[in-house]
């Protein structure tokens, strides 16, 4: 790789980590904002309102990430099939939306598994009365292996 390639795929991968962690903190910022209104406003433990507040985070990682981290042409989301006929051996046909979202939900399950499995052991070990701390320390934990997972699978072309 010459010096300019380099320099190019330096900055677009300090773009990336970069937009990674804007999208990433404003879901977890939407995961936690929901995760204390419920716990805050209903009588569902923390364990179970962190589900219902993954859920919703999501989404906005997916938007995210789709349109801005890992930058999806938007043809994709009304045409699934190729535009044109000939295919060059060297450059396949984009992902469909479909399975960009199926693999990004897989590796935010994933994710999300690795969390809930600590936020819970950390809830019995400290209490719930510790539930932030333990949520931020949890999420800050499983985010490298997110970007990981989304990178070098869901959102690879």
């Amino acid at each position: 790789m010459n010096n300019n390639a380099s320099k190019v795929a330096t900055t677009s991968a300090s773009k990336q980590a970069l937009w990674f962690l804007v999208v990433g903190a404003s879901a977890a910022l939407v995961h936690f904002l929901v995760l204390i209104n419920i716990v805050g406003n209903t009588s569902i433990s923390p364990a179970w309102a962190n589900v219902f507040a993954f859920l919703v985070a999501f989404v906005v990682s997916f938007v995210g990430h789709f349109y801005l981290t890992f930058r999806q042409s938007t043809s994709n989301i009304t045409n699934d099939a190729p535009t044109h006929t000939t295919i060059k051996p060297h450059h396949p046909p984009k992902k469909s939306t479909l399975t960009i979202l199926i693999k990004w939900f897989a590796s935010s399950a994933a994710g999300f598994i690795a969390n809930q499995g600590l936020f819970v052991l950390g809830l019995n070990w400290f209490g719930e009365r510790y539930y932030m701390l333990i949520w931020l320390v949890v999420t800050g934990v499983i985010t490298v292996m997110t970007f990981t997972l989304g990178k070098l699978w869901a959102f690879k072309s």
